[in-house]
């Protein structure tokens, strides 16, 4: 962010269609979050929103760069309920990685919620509350969206929101500690195992990397496909035989 006091975003890549102009007389209420399902740049977005109808305010990048796509003046199409569009400000966030769990990197959790403590504190929302002027997209219509924000790194981006609203607000507080790494979805060998011989999880290196990067011990899951699937272990070697002493043969040979 270029300036966190008058909202200058990194990047202004403003959309040309798949917004409304002006918000109908509402005014700004609350911040609504959601996470990509991929790992977008501010020009990815604008290249996405180009052919669908949807749009967001501001788009946290992977390494923390923010863009704005949607004026805030102006209505964005995000939550999937019009007058929380109306009274909104959505703000979208690249995911580390593709899959459950759907996961924030440290950068853009730090970043995001760095925005929802600026915007809560430039419309004079109050401290961010979670339910109160911060919401995930799942409140307003059927959807698991914005991932882990409501998930494992919830407790972490809300503190970080909190803490930036505080600093701006003249009422620091204790700076929060760093998020946590994410726990695993925790789905059973078994399961696990089986979604690996239905293909879930790729095969060679690209399994190894998905399994490892979900938190998975990718050594017990394929030890448990190849029981599954009947492949017989590979029988351990017997050990080679002790190499011979020269000086001892020597002995004996001079001996007959």
């Amino acid at each position: 962010m270029k300036n966190w006091n008058r909202l200058e975003a990194d990047i202004n890549l403003i959309m040309n269609k798949h917004y409304t102009p002006d918000r109908d007389g509402n005014r700004i209420t609350k911040i609504i979050v959601h996470h990509n399902c991929a790992n977008l740049t501010t020009r990815g977005c604008y290249d996405v929103w180009q052919t669908r109808e949807a749009s967001a305010h501001y788009q946290v990048e992977g390494n923390g760069t923010i863009g704005q796509l949607v004026w805030d003046a102006d209505t964005a199409w995000h939550a999937g309920n019009w007058q929380a569009n109306l009274t909104s400000i959505g703000i979208e966030h690249a995911n580390n990685h593709i899959g459950h769990p759907w996961t924030i990197s440290e950068a853009t959790l730090d970043n995001g919620a760095h925005l929802v403590g600026a915007l809560c504190h430039h419309y004079k929302l109050g401290r961010p509350k979670w339910g109160v002027n911060v919401f995930g997209q799942q409140h307003f219509t059927a959807t698991n969206f914005p991932g882990e924000i409501a998930g494992a790194q919830h407790g972490a981006y809300m503190a970080r929101a909190q803490y930036w609203y505080d600093h701006m607000n003249g009422t620091p507080t204790p700076s929060p500690a760093p998020a946590p790494a994410p726990k695993p979805a925790g789905k059973s060998i078994d399961d696990l195992a089986r979604e690996v011989i239905g293909g879930a999880w790729g095969n060679g290196e690209e399994r190894h990397a998905r399994l490892t990067s979900a938190g998975y011990n990718y050594d017990m899951v394929q030890t448990r496909v190849n029981q599954l699937l009947g492949a017989a272990p590979t029988p351990a070697k017997k050990p080679a035989p002790p190499a011979p002493n020269i000086d001892a043969l020597a002995d004996a040979v001079i001996l007959g």
